[in-house]
């Protein structure tokens, strides 16, 4: 459905540098296990994970990363981990890592192991693609093409509600330059965070 030329250019097009093959082979399982079955949902799809890790560079949330403090602590954490934001959606919280791992293992990999979203470049896609799936796809107007329903699936809480309307928009602007090289029919529909 997208070659890998387009998925090259809709990220160095936005201003990074170019993803490898292995990120574009990710790319494409992700999309497939999300079950996106259009243009215009992988541009969104590909809009998001490139905000999210700043074109694809970072696998984890810089913030917290080395951090002393940990917002993202809970009753099922193991011992020695920490749960902050990993993959291409950035995925928090312990039970986000547990529900994840067991989609997608069948078992506790990613809660044990943290980490390995962010060492594993298929599991920083599929996990990517899980969330997709699980909390992006399934909103009502995602699917018809409303980009910003997708930005409020993600962040909505942080920049849908009159705060950091500025990312939210950076998030929109990505997404023309992927629809755009993703050869989308249409026009893209910024509707669903702040309008």
């Amino acid at each position: 459905m997208i070659s890998s030329q387009q998925f090259f250019n809709a990220v160095t097009r936005n201003g990074f540098p170019r993803p490898s093959q292995a990120q574009y082979n990710g790319f494409i399982r992700a999309v497939d296990y999300a079950g996106i079955n259009s243009r215009r949902e992988a541009a969104m799809f590909l809009a998001q994970l490139i905000h999210e890790s700043g074109g694809l560079q970072f696998k984890e949330e810089l913030a917290y990363k080395n951090a002393y403090s940990d917002p993202y602590t809970s009753h099922l954490d193991r011992p020695g981990k920490r749960y902050y934001g990993r993959g291409y959606i950035q995925l928090t919280w312990a039970e986000n890592y547990l529900k994840a791992s067991r989609a997608i293992f069948g078992d506790d990999t990613l809660l044990n192991d943290p980490d390995k979203v962010a060492r594993d470049e298929d599991i920083a896609f599929i996990t990517a693609g899980w969330y997709w799936k699980t909390r992006v796809g399934n909103i009502r107007g995602v699917k018809e093409g409303r980009f910003g329903e997708s930005t409020r699936a993600i962040n909505g809480a942080v920049e849908c509600n009159g705060q950091n309307v500025d990312k939210s928009r950076q998030r929109f602007r990505y997404y023309c330059t992927v629809f755009d090289e993703f050869d989308c029919p249409g026009s893209p529909n910024e509707c669903g965070c702040y309008n």
